[in-house]
């Protein structure tokens, strides 16, 4: 797909007016962006996610037998979903490229936070640039226009049905009567032949905040209101698939075969059976542990962006393994003690190097990646390294693993630079573990980073480097056994932590629903956890379990 609009004169309808007639959508756009971002979503809780009486201040209990769920705003389509939306309603092999489309601003590592989302010029301009090359591109291929079309492009009501039923999938719900011919009306007012009337219609319908909005606003006017059924048949999708819901789920909703839990149940079960679901999480994972993008060395060569394309891969296809093949236990993952590489990911990590492509290898006992599975893939070690190594990987293990968020109080780094000027590394690591105000969080991050000290900015092991040297005993403060003297000892501690299934599902939540998760929300967290865990630490019980919550039929209002 081109990655350009075409100019004004390559357009078959001039631009100004194509403009004006699109403009109601955009116009819309920027008045439900103004009203979407509007409210501010928080809660009366500890750092452990305990509510608080704001009376007494005192912790109270939740009661998990009244669903609740907390304030959600509109949510725009995040450009993985609009992708793979697109990639669905025009029928492509692959999902188009999007790339004049803004990155979406990212929290905590995740792209999908609602409120984050906004809509610049820039998004309405590559909207519409995308629809006019979909729409050009579908109405020169005879193949894919006729399966898209459904009908005769020259048949009378050609155009109307299609409006009606590639309508119904981009909005996600019937277009009403007047939605109808409004929209055949004008693109027979402005259409300068038949094929152009169907590219006016995806032009408009991709460019409306109906398409680009998940809007939900619940079967009842309540604040807290059940989702309809094709809000629910939305939700569902986009949560296990990251795209529209297909036709198919669209009737299932309206055949009320999503209105009982049963029901539902059996639809996600086989939802999450679909490539489609693996396509999804691929980017959950990258988000979760922060290997989207990595930085390339000071001095790369030609070869570099392959092999960081590799490091990217080797993590990728051990995640997929442990998340989508039957009876693997997700969790496992941390303990592997195997990997993918390439002939140039070998050499970098000073192993054997395989036949062509990515080849799954086993570790000797003796080798000091053995048992230690993701926790030391170049892609996550080398994706910390900015600034210093061993706080900042031992900050980033706690907190995508174990959910815990260290608080710098403001000022504090000011106050001790000065005292902590003209002291060598070594002399600062030691200091900033015995001092007041400073052991409080590196007490809990410095002795985990301290045992990735053998593996270089790159994520490349030095045997040479004694861990000693650093006068902290690796450890993983609150594990049962909380010293290591490997890192494949802090990965079996790590895999066994009562946190890190609770960990993963507020990740889950917040990735799926597009919102940090709330005190409201704990009951549906604790509840995914514990059926995971029941279920052998299946990823996809996991997915299964979020959508099972009843909570997860609810939508509540801003306040």
């Amino acid at each position: 797909m081109s990655k350009t609009m075409p100019s004004d004169t390559d357009r078959s309808v001039p631009f100004h007016r194509r403009s004006l007639a699109a403009g109601a959508s955009a116009m819309a756009l920027f008045c439900l962006t103004a009203v979407a971002c509007t409210g501010q979503l928080g809660d009366d809780s500890s750092d452990d996610g305990t509510l608080i009486d704001p009376v007494t201040g005192q912790p109270t209990a939740q009661d998990c037998s009244v669903a609740r769920t907390s304030p959600s705003v509109l949510r725009r389509l995040s450009r993985l979903e609009y992708q793979l939306t697109l990639q669905d309603l025009f029928e492509l092999a692959e999902p188009p490229v999007v790339d004049s489309i803004p990155e979406d601003t990212g929290q905590g590592g995740f792209r999908t936070i609602a409120a984050l989302q906004n809509v610049s010029d820039q998004h309405l301009r590559a909207y519409l640039g995308t629809a006019e090359a979909l729409g050009q591109e579908l109405m020169a291929d005879e193949a894919r226009r006729a399966s898209v079309l459904g009908c005769e492009p020259e048949a009378s009501d050609c155009l109307e049905r299609f409006v009606q039923r590639f309508g119904k999938l981009a909005y996600r719900r019937p277009l009403s009567s007047e939605e109808v011919s409004d929209l055949v009306g004008r693109a027979s007012e402005v259409a300068q032949d038949r094929a152009d009337a169907f590219r006016f219609v995806i032009e408009a319908l991709l460019t409306s905040p109906s398409f680009l909005f998940r809007i939900e606003v619940g079967a009842t006017g309540a604040e807290t209101s059940p989702l309809s059924p094709l809000e629910l048949a939305s939700r569902l999708s986009f949560t296990l698939w990251g795209r529209s819901p297909s036709a198919e789920l669209l009737s299932q909703a309206e055949a009320g075969e999503l209105d009982t839990p049963k029901g539902l149940l059996a639809v996600a079960e086989e939802m999450v059976e679909d490539e489609r679901t693996p396509r999804f999480y691929n980017a959950f994972f990258k988000q979760w542990l922060t290997f989207e993008q990595l930085r390339p060395p000071a001095n790369p060569d030609a070869s570099t962006p392959a092999l960081l394309g590799d490091m990217i891969t080797e993590s990728e296809l051990l995640l997929d393994e442990h998340a989508f093949t039957p009876g693997v236990d997700f969790f496992d993952a941390l303990t592997a003690n195997h990997t993918y590489i390439s002939p140039a990911l070998a050499k970098f990590y000073g192993m054997e190097a395989p036949d062509d492509g990515m080849t799954r290898v086993e570790f000797p006992d003796d080798h000091h990646r053995a048992n230690t599975g993701l926790l030391t893939h170049a892609s996550l070690i080398s994706a910390k390294n900015d600034g210093d190594l061993i706080s900042v990987r031992g900050q980033w293990l706690r907190q995508a693993f174990l959910c815990e968020k260290i608080h710098i109080p403001a000022g504090l780094l000011e106050e001790l630079e000065s005292e902590l000027a003209g002291l060598s590394y070594l002399e600062v690591v030691k200091k900033r573990n015995t001092q007041a105000g400073c052991a409080g969080c590196h007490a809990r991050i410095d002795p985990i980073g301290v045992g990735f000290a053998q593996y270089d900015k790159q994520g490349r092991y030095d045997g040479s480097i004694a861990i000693d040297e650093f006068g902290l005993e690796p450890r993983l403060q609150g594990a049962a056994n909380e010293s290591f003297d490997s890192l494949a000892a802090l990965a079996a501690e790590l895999r066994q932590s009562p946190k890190l299934a609770a960990c993963v599902a507020e990740k889950l939540f917040t990735y799926t629903q597009g919102r940090e998760p709330a005190v409201e929300d704990r009951c549906a967290i604790d509840a995914a956890a514990e059926s995971f865990a029941q279920d052998g630490n299946r990823f996809r019980s996991f997915l299964t379990a979020i959508v099972q919550s009843p909570a997860f039929r609810l939508r509540r209002a801003p306040e």
